[in-house]
């Protein structure tokens, strides 16, 4: 058990000998502002969090034993620790607007887990689609997470052994309308080799099931109860990093 208290007078004295804000701390660590204020007030926050902080810093607030070379990933993918993205595994479900069928949403599946032979975080994407013309293809893909230190962004980054890459990069993961988000962006020059080799940059959203049973992928059409709430996060991070707004 933490002595939040005690963390908060150690982060608070670094903080004034470093002359940073709990801004600057929020934007290193990829956490919200808020929770930054609430720590430096002697609040409980998760346990991941207080890590994410910590590693952002490069300080031991809790008084904790730094973690065993196997709970941490290899520098190659951030030298982030166990502890601090295990919340992160789990299913979910990855909305991105649809390039057949214009106004439609493609969903698909994602896990992503804790990979004890790398160690560090791996992904899983699966997805069943059907074009217009009824031809049905199968999407996998499964690659490796970055998480880069004090950026407060992750890369989900598929490399095939013929030299494609197929990369999502995202924001850090957000609890969201009681849903754990995360928002970015696909980037790929060659998705599917039976539909043909064209640039693609899609805003994607990936939802945290909070279940066992996963939604239904494929074409999510409007009038499908997901489809309002997907679209409106989509178009929102189309709005907030598309320089010259979206393009749809």
């Amino acid at each position: 058990m933490n002595d939040w208290k005690r963390v908060a007078k150690r982060l608070n004295q670094h903080l004034a000998r470093k002359r940073l804000s709990s801004r600057d701390v929020a934007r290193k660590a990829g956490v919200d502002r808020k929770t930054v204020d609430r720590l430096r007030a002697g609040q409980a926050v998760r346990p991941s969090t207080l890590q994410w902080i910590e590693e952002a810093l490069k300080i031991d607030l809790s008084g904790a034993t730094q973690a065993r070379e196997t709970d941490a990933a290899p520098l190659s993918h951030g030298g982030y620790r166990k502890q601090a993205v295990i919340d992160y595994a789990g299913r979910y479900t990855a909305y991105r607007r649809s390039f057949d069928s214009p106004g439609h949403l493609i969903a698909s599946s994602l896990q992503i887990l804790w990979d004890e032979t790398l160690p560090a975080l791996r992904f899983r994407e699966a997805q069943h689609n059907r074009d217009q013309r009824g031809k049905s293809y199968e999407y996998h893909f499964e690659g490796d997470i970055l998480i880069p230190p004090n950026l407060g962004v992750m890369h989900f980054m598929v490399r095939s052994e013929d030299g494609r890459v197929r990369l999502i990069s995202t924001s850090m993961p957000r609890q969201e309308d009681d849903t754990l988000v995360i928002k970015g962006f696909l980037m790929t020059l060659n998705e599917i080799r039976d539909i043909g080799y064209y640039p693609v940059t899609s805003p994607i959203l990936l939802a945290k099931n909070p279940g066992t049973t996963p939604p239904a992928t494929g074409v999510v059409a409007p009038g499908d109860e997901r489809y309002d709430w997907a679209m409106d996060m989509l178009t929102g991070i189309e709005d907030k990093y598309l320089p010259l707004g979206p393009h749809r």
